[in-house]
């Protein structure tokens, strides 16, 4: 993918209040949050404009459009362990990562 299209990306999941990682329903949530905040027709302060709306609009499509299109993989990494066995199996037991304190 290229660079711009990444920098898309990262801006529609941030204008969303998105993690790095979310799900599609997590997607859809963020979208329905910011459009009762942002909606022009909604009371009150909050209310937005129409060009945010429309910039809301986008990013939930592009976010959207990209969740329906990656390609997961569904097999465990070259190590067969799922990514939070891997974590623990390299950090679980490091005072430093794991939060234990040393004696």
């Amino acid at each position: 993918m290229k660079k711009d299209r990444w920098a898309a990306i990262d801006r529609a999941r941030r204008l969303l209040g998105l993690t790095e990682k979310a799900s599609r329903n997590e997607i859809r949530q963020a979208y329905m949050r910011a459009c009762r905040l942002n909606h022009p027709d909604s009371p009150g302060e909050g209310s937005g404009s129409e060009e945010r709306m429309a910039l809301l609009n986008s990013s939930y499509r592009l976010l959207m459009e990209y969740a329906d299109n990656y390609r997961m993989s569904f097999l465990p990494n070259e190590d067969g362990m799922d990514d939070a066995d891997w974590w623990f199996y390299h950090f679980g037991q490091d005072p430093i990562w794991a939060g234990e304190k040393e004696d």
